[in-house]
C-alpha cells in the first residue's frame, strides 16, 4: 500500500473493486444474451427482428432503460475516480484521460441506444463498441483499486521484521 492512511479503506476499497468486476461480468453476459454482442444483434434487439417476433424498440421502452443508467453509471464512474485519483494511483493527467474515456463510452452507449433505432441501423458498431470500452475502462479502474488496496508482497515481511523489531526493544 503507498499510504499508510489508506489502510482503514482497503476493505471497502477492495469491495468496491470486486463489485466493479462483477457488475462488468453480469453486464457482459447480458449484453451478450440480449443483443448478440455482435453490430447484427444489436440492429436486430433496437429495430425488431421479424423471424423472433421482436418488435422494434419503443421510444418509452429506450427511456426506461436509459434513465436508470444516467443516473447509476456516473455515479459509480464518479466515485471510483475519486478513490483512484486520492490515493493517486495515476499521474493526474492519466486520470483525466481514463475518466473522461470511461465518461465517454458511457454517455456514447447510452446515446448509441437511440442513434441506432432512431438515426440509423449504422450506428450498430458504435453501441457495441462502447459497451466494450466502458466494460474495459470498469475493468481498469477495479485494476487501479486493487493495485493500491492489496497488500504488497514486500510489505508482508516487512510488517513482520518490524514488529519482530519492536518486541525485541520492548524485551530488552
Amino acid at each position: 500500500m503507498r499510504d499508510p492512511r489508506l489502510a482503514p479503506f482497503r476493505v471497502p476499497a477492495l469491495a468496491f473493486a470486486a463489485f466493479l468486476v462483477v457488475q462488468a461480468a453480469s453486464a457482459a453476459a447480458l449484453f451478450a444474451l440480449k443483443l448478440g454482442g455482435s453490430p447484427a444483434g444489436v440492429r436486430a434487439f433496437y429495430l425488431g427482428d421479424a423471424a423472433r417476433f421482436a418488435a422494434p424498440k419503443s421510444l418509452a421502452g429506450l427511456l426506461e432503460v436509459a434513465v436508470p443508467h444516467l443516473a447509476a453509471i456516473p455515479l459509480v464512474l464518479f466515485a471510483v475516480v475519486h478513490v483512484v485519483s486520492f490515493a493517486r494511483a495515476l499521474p493526474a493527467r492519466a486520470a483525466r484521460g481514463l475518466a473522461a474515456l470511461s465518461f465517454g463510452a458511457a454517455l456514447a452507449g447510452v446515446a448509441a441506444s437511440f442513434g441506432v433505432r432512431y438515426l440509423g441501423p449504422a450506428l450498430a458498431p458504435v453501441k457495441v463498441a462502447a459497451f466494450g470500452l466502458l466494460e474495459l475502462t470498469l475493468l481498469a479502474w477495479a485494476a487501479l483499486l486493487g493495485a493500491v488496496f492489496l497488500p504488497a508482497r514486500a510489505e508482508e515481511p516487512a510488517r513482520a521484521d518490524t514488529a519482530a523489531g519492536a518486541a525485541e526493544e520492548i524485551a530488552e
